[in-house]
């Protein structure tokens, strides 16, 4: 059958709307400026190219678009204004009309800082959290696919063509969901490998594809600091190579926000965020953060093509584009997968000191601490923040092919750990557990720089190693009963910290630990009163006199504050006790899953 064609001349009326001009083209449809009744709207119609299939796809995803877009109603996403066909029956979409820039374009033309980056992304996630509850997933984010609206800066989630809601028809011919290569999750293209002689093998989109692709937007923005430009990129799901850490390429970000973006970006899906209401408290925690670090341009505006007249009311001409240094592409192939941190050096000195202290000659003599790695330019703890450096940071695309196949080669970046690796030393995972804990660091680095005895005089986290009783925090016992529903003994299943799934983990005795309500709970009554997403904020310890237990050493973990998905925090009593498979140099090694109970007074 021959398609219709939907070649739509302006001032052509369409049920009503008066069509001006196009706006958009892709491959499922075109989408034109109309007017109806003083009002703009973006109408969207369904297109067939010989190249897309069934034509009758096209009118079929629509109507899907349409049915996910009447199941959404939130600010941060496009809504439908109407629908029905064209004189040529073509269906069409009518939707909210959107004012704005790309993210690409508000990057360079604002020129946002890192709170603003954050703040956006924030809503981003939000806006993802509510529609992924009401069981609906877009399957195509990316820069073009958000919009900033002119008007007050907030952002709209659009395109939703590649999109799919539960018990949808699958409209998929291939094993993968439509979408844009550049920002499809890794595992996606290893379905395609382990199936590929499996003709109606379908790969199901997760939520954990969507986090991924919100980390590739995240990634390009803070580290190119022209992403409206077409030229070769380093491909950020390459099953070659590792996805460079954004602080590399971008010295104006923060190490914190670096580390986030890295865990967005993770090979391994259950190592990102659980969810996108779990993603959106971590934006929402680091926009909140006074450090001035994050109220700078991300990029020097001078690299960027800026559009708005700056203090002169000159427009700035656009640099060169310069190949990337050779240097960082050294640095790239040399340096590990999320580095040691020079904190988690100093803190580990500490642990193996107070360890010693408590355990006296039974305890496993400390070996000498490794040199500590210096990430690119480390803040002193002690000192004031400082500006970020005036000179460019490293351009991430050189003019020249890369090896890496599309989509988008650019640099040579980190190539995989090997196996060794996949189990790395209680150092390498005590390291990493350092990152995202910015308003921690510098008491923990003053801590750090205490002598044994000046340190367990004040209480810092790596004296905490052994507890003693005590009462819970004032007003948990109410919080408990009349807010949060719960009652002594309660027992709910979690995952004793959120950035690791479940399986055996070095837990650093006396620090802090974020515990969350993981997927697959099937006990209606948690489900109930402490759902999925659910956060547990406590410290970790070690206890060698088994507690009264009878099977070894304990590690106890005591949750004082929780926060429920959309709530505010509250004072808890909640505690956790697991078996010690390992104790070394102050960590625990545990099994990261398990359940916790309500007290009414800490053990």
């Amino acid at each position: 059958m021959t398609a219709t064609p939907i070649e739509t001349p302006p001032s052509t009326l369409i049920d009503g709307w008066q069509v001006s001009k196009e706006i958009g083209n892709g491959g499922f449809a075109r989408v034109f400026l109309g007017e109806k009744n003083g009002n703009r709207g973006a109408i969207k119609v369904a297109r067939h190219r010989e190249v897309s299939g069934d034509f009758k796809q096209t009118h079929a995803r629509t109507l899907r678009e349409l049915t996910a877009l009447l199941m959404l109603d939130h600010p941060n996403i496009v809504r439908p204004q109407g629908h029905g066909y064209t004189a040529t029956g073509n269906v069409y979409l009518a939707l909210d009309y959107v004012d704005g820039w790309t993210l690409a374009e508000w990057s360079e033309r604002k020129h946002p800082t890192i709170r603003e980056f954050l703040s956006v992304f924030e809503k981003i996630a939000g806006a993802l959290s509510y529609m992924h509850s009401r069981g609906v997933l877009h399957r195509d984010l990316k820069l073009l696919n958000v919009l900033i609206r002119k008007s007050d800066g907030e952002p709209v989630i659009i395109d939703f063509s590649c999109a799919t809601y539960s018990l949808a028809e699958d409209l998929t011919e291939g094993g993968l969901p439509p979408g844009t290569e550049r920002y499809r999750a890794p595992e996606q293209f290893q379905f395609l490998r382990e199936h590929k002689d499996e003709h109606r093998a379908r790969y199901a989109f997760q939520v954990a594809d969507e986090i991924f692709a919100v980390g590739v937007m995240l990634h390009e923005l803070l580290t190119d600091s022209r992403p409206t430009e077409f030229r070769p990129r380093f491909a950020l799901n390459s099953q070659q190579f590792e996805p460079p850490p954004p602080r590399l390429a971008n010295a104006r970000v923060p190490e914190v926000l670096s580390d986030l973006v890295e865990s967005l970006l993770d090979r391994d899906p259950s190592r990102r965020p659980v969810d996108t209401e779990a993603l959106r408290r971590e934006f929402a925690d680091l926009r909140a953060d006074p450090i001035v670090d994050y109220d700078v341009p991300a990029h020097p505006p001078s690299e960027q093509h800026p559009s708005e007249p700056d203090a002169q009311g000159a427009l700035g001409a656009p640099l060169p584009i310069g190949p990337a240094p050779l240097k960082l592409h050294v640095a790239l192939m040399k340096r590990p997968h999320r580095p040691a941190r020079w904190l988690a050096g100093v803190a580990g000195v500490v642990a193996l000191v107070v360890a010693a202290a408590f355990w006296g000659p039974s305890a496993e003599s400390p070996a000498p601490p490794p040199e500590p790695r210096v990430a690119p330019n480390p803040r002193p703890p002690s000192a004031p923040h400082s500006p970020p450096p005036i000179a460019a940071p490293p351009v991430m695309s050189p003019p020249g092919p890369s090896p890496v196949p599309a989509p988008g080669p650019a640099i040579a970046a980190v190539p995989k750990e090997g196996s060794a690796l996949k189990n790395p030393a209680p150092e390498v995972l005590t390291q990493e557990r350092t990152s995202r804990m910015p308003k921690k660091s510098v008491a923990a680095a003053e801590c750090a720089s205490l002598s044994l005895i000046a340190a367990l005089a004040a209480g810092c986290p790596g004296a905490q190693i052994r507890p003693e009783s005590f009462t819970c925090p004032a007003g948990a016992e109410q919080a408990m009963r009349e807010n949060l529903h719960w009652t002594d003994g309660d027992n709910f299943t979690l995952l004793l910290d959120d950035r690791y799934g479940r399986e055996d983990v070095w837990f650093t005795a006396g620090a802090e630990v974020v515990g969350i309500v993981p997927k697959g709970i099937g006990r209606e009554r948690q489900l109930e009163v402490a759902p999925v997403g659910t956060r547990f904020y406590g410290r970790a310890y070690y206890l060698s006199d088994k507690m009264g237990r009878a099977d070894g050493p304990a590690l106890v973990i005591r949750y004082d504050r929780v926060k429920l998905p959309g709530q505010d925090e509250q004072p808890i009593c909640f505690v956790v006790e697991a078996t010690a498979k390992a104790f070394k140099d102050g960590r625990v090694k545990s099994f990261n899953g398990t359940s916790g109970s309500v007290v009414d007074r800490w053990p």
